[in-house]
């Protein structure tokens, strides 16, 4: 369970700084930058969380649940926007189904770890 939680949280960890920046352009540092750091602040968190878990430290499921929480839903109103967009006939961007199949990624992965985590975390106060 941990192993799948610390290969996941690096995996997007790294994934979504950089498909954000391959995405959207370092150019975009310069006109829209909170687009940016939020996903670079997922990527940290999640790398962040991904370290403390992996080295057995007592915070690293709490660690865990924050990062996985935050990126879940920073994802959630990018992804569900994009979908009802899709369904009603606008286009967003080029490769719109693409994008949604991506993001539908970015936004499962973090929910499963937030689930994961707070069972993790419920679990070790109730054997306290």
């Amino acid at each position: 369970m941990s192993r799948f939680a610390v290969i996941a949280a690096a995996v997007l960890g790294v994934l979504f700084p950089l498909l954000e920046t391959l995405r959207r352009g370092f150019s975009a540092w310069l006109t829209t930058p909170v687009t940016l750091l939020e996903d670079y602040v997922a990527g940290g968190l999640l790398l962040w969380a991904a370290v403390v878990l992996a080295q057995r430290r007592p915070s690293g499921w709490v660690v865990m649940l924050a990062a996985a929480a935050y990126t879940t839903g920073m994802m959630s109103s990018s992804f569900w926007k994009q979908l009802e967009a899709q369904l009603t006939g606008e286009t967003w961007e080029a490769n719109q189904g693409l994008i949604i199949g991506f993001k539908l990624l970015l936004w499962g992965l973090p929910l499963i770890l937030t689930v994961l985590s707070a069972n993790v975390v419920l679990r070790e106060r109730q054997a306290r």
